[in-house]
């Protein structure tokens, strides 16, 4: 496939140390806004705390158990692009591969991905035709892709050593949601360090580490392009734009210029999940929940009720739906 060919290209690699969802996912979207890929490709590399990482389409009480996250302080994200929810945590690493629009290949990325990981320890991993990553039955990676006119970026993740308790319980919303949001693909799922704990035959499990992972691939990447890793640089440094001869270039901040707080707020995060509703039982009567841009519009096509208007949450409404007056509702 033409548009999978290396085309004499450069690379960069450009290595987060930062480990805050907003701040990293701020920063590859101003990457593909700010920077041109007809000269230079670019893998992009980072890690977060632990944080649930919706697709743009999605419902966000429908893929993510909110109150436990609430509970549990772990951050709640909404991303540019497609795809489904995952769990990203301190021992999951995530790599957004930058191009121009015509050399856009997800499928030569996880090629490179699984090739670079196999070759070192012979761990058996195969892409789908989702663009998932599997070793066996269990998922080990998921991805997505955003494209613009003057680029692109495929991004992934890849659970080294996360914390598949933690995920199994936030990636469990209420699936009795009824809408038109896109909706999640469950798949077992599992780490590659639990996979190989498991492989009797495999004697290195001991040196798999997320640093390891990331030396490894980025030192692969740079050597497709026939180069070695060089000069590290600070991204935001005045040595250092996109025509800087370093290879790779390290981001110990993200300057509040590059955020957006939008991306943090109720009105992105829930607010974007498509308008669905919800149906609640309350002493043998149902009850229908109208739910739009994060705000309930009504409840069983009432408008005139003291929870429209206000933000869905389920409890509140339950405990709404439970009081004398909800007789005034048709």
């Amino acid at each position: 496939m033409a548009a999978c060919a290396r085309q004499g290209k450069r690379a960069k690699v450009i290595l987060s140390n930062v480990t805050n969802v907003y701040s990293n996912l701020a920063l590859e979207h101003w990457i593909l806004n700010n920077w041109r890929f007809s000269k230079f490709d670019c893998l992009f590399v980072y890690r977060n705390e632990p944080c649930v990482v919706l697709g743009r389409f999605q419902n966000t009480w429908r893929e993510v158990n909110v109150s436990r996250a609430q509970r549990q302080g772990v951050n709640i994200a909404r991303r540019v692009s497609g795809g489904g929810t995952v769990y990203h945590d301190l021992g999951n690493v995530n790599f957004s591969f930058f191009t121009d629009k015509p050399s856009h290949c997800p499928a030569k990325n996880l090629q490179f991905l699984s090739k670079t990981l196999n070759d070192r320890h012979r761990l058996a991993i195969d892409p789908n035709k989702r663009h998932d990553l599997f070793i066996g039955d269990k998922k080990i990676s998921g991805s997505a892709s955003r494209i613009i006119r003057t680029g692109s970026f495929h991004h992934c993740t890849l659970l080294v050593n996360s914390d598949l308790v933690k995920l199994f319980g936030l990636l469990h919303g209420d699936k009795t949601l009824k809408g038109t949001a896109t909706a999640s693909v469950p798949s077992p799922t599992t780490s590659i360090v639990s996979a190989m704990s498991r492989d009797l035959t495999n004697q290195t499990c001991d040196v798999i580490s997320t640093a390891h992972i990331i030396d490894l691939v980025a030192e692969n990447y740079l050597s497709l392009y026939r180069q070695n890793p060089s000069v590290n640089v600070d991204l935001w440094s005045e040595e250092c734009n996109q025509d800087t001869e370093s290879d790779v270039i390290l981001v110990d901040k993200v300057p509040d210029k590059i955020l957006d707080p939008h991306h943090e707020s109720f009105e992105w995060i829930f607010g974007k999940s498509p308008k669905f509703s919800k149906e609640f039982e309350v002493s043998g009567n149902v009850y229908t929940v109208n739910v739009e841009k994060g705000l309930v519009r009504g409840v069983n096509d009432t408008e005139n009720c003291e929870v429209v208007g206000q933000r869905y949450d389920p409890e509140v409404i339950y405990q709404f739906l439970t009081q004398d007056h909800i007789e005034n509702i048709s």
